[in-house]
């Protein structure tokens, strides 16, 4: 079902080419089969000082090259909520799914101060290369200063009364509106989906928190979540921790 939605992606993308003007540069993994992996969890019994600590012994873990089929690994928290996690990006659905069946990622969720585990899988649609969401595509952020504020919006919605080809037409509509610049502090946006589940959204990088609180107050964001057919929106925002940059974790212009 993945591959039916993002193949619908593909060809009403080039059948609507006049709406996107600049290709970006091609990557070389199958923009069909990259996938997303958020997850979240809670503490229990940990203070913040020993959770930034387990952070920095792990995060060696997802340096490049460790973890197979592995782009990216962003560490996330907010903690306002007390949720913390990561985004990972992965070349392929077969690589996470490797990742998910791993010593590595059993050890993680086995861990007692680590609770309440959520994991959300999503295919990535091949029109996020011009929102510079393609992770494997992106540069990436090298200094602590690049990481300072960075700030992730998740967003989630289900479809009403929409079809996938109706839901893909949308996406290859609105995309140019996301391409690099035309959203003040926007980094990048990936176009995300799970068939099975009908959920899609989008996972949107800033430069900061105040720009992404400008981004919900804009009349942008007012018509996306004001649009007939998608429902059920849920918006989660969190900072980036500053070891991500070990992990290719912190995308940049």
């Amino acid at each position: 079902m993945k591959n039916l939605f993002f193949s619908i992606i593909t060809i009403i993308l080039f059948g609507c080419n006049q709406t996107v003007k600049k290709v970006p540069e091609k990557s070389n993994d199958d923009p069909k089969d990259l996938s997303v992996l958020v997850v979240n969890y809670e503490l229990n019994e940990m203070t913040l000082e020993e959770h930034a600590k387990l952070g920095s012994d792990v995060v060696g873990n997802f340096a490049p090259g460790k973890v197979s089929g592995l782009i990216s690994k962003t560490f996330i928290g907010n903690v306002d909520k007390g949720v913390f996690g990561g985004v990972y990006y992965f070349n392929s659905s077969s690589s996470l799914d490797q990742y998910l069946e791993s010593e590595l990622w059993k050890d993680i969720v086995a861990h007692p101060n680590l609770v309440n585990f959520k994991t959300d899988i999503y295919g990535v649609a091949n029109i996020s290369e011009f929102s510079n969401g393609n992770a494997s595509a992106r540069k990436v952020a090298k200094t602590e200063e690049e990481v300072e504020d960075v700030s992730i919006l998740v967003v989630n919605y289900e479809l009403n009364e929409m079809t996938l080809e109706e839901h893909a037409k949308l996406g290859s509509d609105v995309v140019g509106n996301f391409a690099p610049g035309k959203v003040s502090g926007l980094i990048g946006k990936t176009f995300i989906g799970n068939v099975d589940k009908g959920v899609f959204g989008g996972v949107y990088y800033f430069n900061s928190s105040s720009s992404l609180d400008q981004y919900l107050e804009s009349e942008l964001w007012k018509d996306i979540v004001a649009h007939p057919n998608l429902v059920n929106f849920k918006t989660d925002i969190y900072g980036v921790a500053n070891i991500s940059i070990a992990s290719n974790g912190v995308p940049s212009l």
